[in-house]
């Protein structure tokens, strides 16, 4: 389910780069690639077959695969999966009915999820963990050293709790196991499977840069009186597959609260609405203009999305109205962090799955925050340069967007120009890494022109030129977010771009641009 919403989520990216002939729009290579792995390997996973460290070696993942692969149900989903993904004639091809093919197997699959246990006893499985004590090891909590603080702060594992949970979480089925410390209090972290991301390691970089950016804003009066602190939740890496990632369980995505509010219709029905929409203009000759964009911008909100379901949500979610006014409160300090990292550092787009409200604080954390490969050195090359849609803007209110968010944007940027913080230092170490990553997967290499030295030497001198340009494209951005006069600042016009429907109704849809 995990591998066909990933290539689900490919073929929309496909799919907007070709709206211009809709129905003409095939599937590409890797995409395709990557969809016939998944038929081969079916029911075992493609990172089982792929992954450096084959986790079928492992006896007890062998023994469960092979009783799933002799089930006679599984036998004839098997079947019907690679009947219905055979590419041998032209048709199968076309990418629209490859994205409803998929749409129909990931329905099914959720549905054979849900039939599935909910939780396990962790004595079943792993009788060490369930045994385990500080008698045992005395061993910090994971992610404890990710900031340095003092030794009596640390704290210590005391047990791990009998039952795990088996919840859907970051687009995989991940286990959710409790520890509880020695100082009484119950942590939750996730067992996620990382095998199908292959820069996972991105990610943790990005979060490190906002845990030390933190510090610096705790110390400013401005910031630290707006309670200014970026949610950033532990995340360690156990193995190549598999990392432990700090979770709350009255956390929830944007979609899944987009989900609730569908009741039983397809999530995904706006999207498919658009293109349907897009083919229909295109089959008179006559490509779809602004205003018929808008005017789709529109007709999905009225029908799909109104901009009030958000609101809604949370009024029927918080009875009381002090706390609607405190989570609604924190919510708009907390999107104004958000919004304000992915534009300053040029981070990839935020999804409504990435993003995580947490009902019992009012805090978002955002999950899978990379910087943007295409370009992190020079301007945003998008129309909307952060999140801040209908249903956003409508629930925190035009005080709210006017008020606290701009403000917060505003007094976030003036604590990090500070010359005593040394931001630039911080910014050449993360983004050294991430260009040099850069270079490995993306650079033009050519070995046989020039030798290994000055092939070192030219690697070297790009790395130093990308790094500097991307801090100082990064220190630019800053210097003009802290600086207003009045009520003009650079953060009230970006607002004002980012929530205009003139520039939201050229989104692609998958971002959900009414959410």
């Amino acid at each position: 389910m995990r591998q066909s919403k990933q290539c689900l989520a490919k073929c929309y990216v496909i799919a907007f780069e070709k709206r211009g002939t809709v129905a003409d729009a095939t599937i590409t290579p890797p995409t395709l690639n990557f969809l016939n792995k998944l038929v081969a390997t079916f029911g075992i996973g493609v990172e089982n077959v792929n992954s450096s460290v084959n986790l079928i070696s492992s006896s007890s993942t062998s023994i469960r695969l092979a009783s799933t692969i002799q089930d006679p149900v599984f036998q004839k989903m098997k079947e019907q999966f690679t009947q219905d993904f055979d590419f041998s004639s032209p048709s199968s091809k076309r990418l629209q009915n490859l994205i409803d093919k998929l749409k129909k197997w990931i329905y099914l699959l959720q549905n054979k999820t849900k039939a599935l246990a909910k939780s396990i006893l962790i004595e079943d499985k792993c009788r060490f963990l369930s045994n385990f004590s500080q008698h045992t090891a005395e061993i910090e909590l994971p992610g404890e050293f990710l900031l340095p603080k003092h030794a009596h702060y640390y704290v210590k594992i005391s047990r791990f709790m009998p039952r795990v949970d088996i919840v859907h979480k970051h687009n995989t089925a991940a286990r959710r196991l409790h520890i509880r410390g020695h100082n009484g209090k119950i942590y939750p972290y996730l067992i996620v499977n990382d095998c199908y991301i292959g820069d996972a390691r991105r990610e943790e970089r990005v979060l490190q840069l906002l845990r030390m950016l933190n510090h610096y804003l705790g110390k400013q009066k401005e910031t630290s009186s707006r309670f200014l602190h970026i949610t950033v939740p532990r995340v360690v890496a156990v193995s190549p597959q598999l990392r432990l990632v700090e979770d709350n369980p009255a956390s929830l995505s944007l979609l899944e609260i987009y989900k609730e509010e569908c009741g039983g219709s397809d999530p995904d029905a706006p999207i498919a609405r658009y293109y349907e929409r897009l083919e229909e203009i295109q089959a008179s000759a006559i490509q779809p203009s602004h205003h018929v964009l808008k005017e789709l911008f529109r007709d999905i909100q009225n029908k799909y999305a109104p901009k009030t379901m958000l609101k809604e949500w949370a009024l029927r979610t918080f009875s009381s109205t002090t706390d609607f006014w405190t989570f609604r409160k924190m919510m708009t300090l907390q999107l104004s962090l958000a919004c304000f990292v992915e534009y300053v550092f040029h981070l990839t787009r935020l999804n409504p799955d990435m993003m995580y409200l947490h009902k019992d604080s009012g805090l978002i954390n955002i999950s899978y925050y990379k910087f943007d490969n295409e370009d992190i050195t020079g301007e945003m090359d998008r129309s909307v340069k952060f999140r801040l849609t209908p249903n956003l803007i409508e629930f925190i209110s035009n005080i709210g967007v006017k008020g606290p968010m701009t403000a917060s944007g505003i007094a976030a940027a003036r604590c990090l120009v500070q010359p005593g913080f040394k931001i630039k230092t911080i910014l050449r170490t993360i983004l050294r890494d991430e260009i040099m990553y850069r270079q490995k997967n993306h650079g033009d290499r050519s070995e046989g022109e020039v030798s290994n030295k000055q092939l070192f030497e030219l690697e070297g001198k790009l790395a130093i030129d990308g790094v500097n340009n991307a801090v100082n494209a990064i220190l630019q951005r800053l210097q003009s977010l802290s600086q207003f006069e009045g009520t003009d600042s650079k953060m009230a016009t970006l607002i004002a771009v980012c929530s205009n429907e003139d520039n939201l109704c050229r989104m692609d849809p998958a971002w959900h641009p009414w959410l």
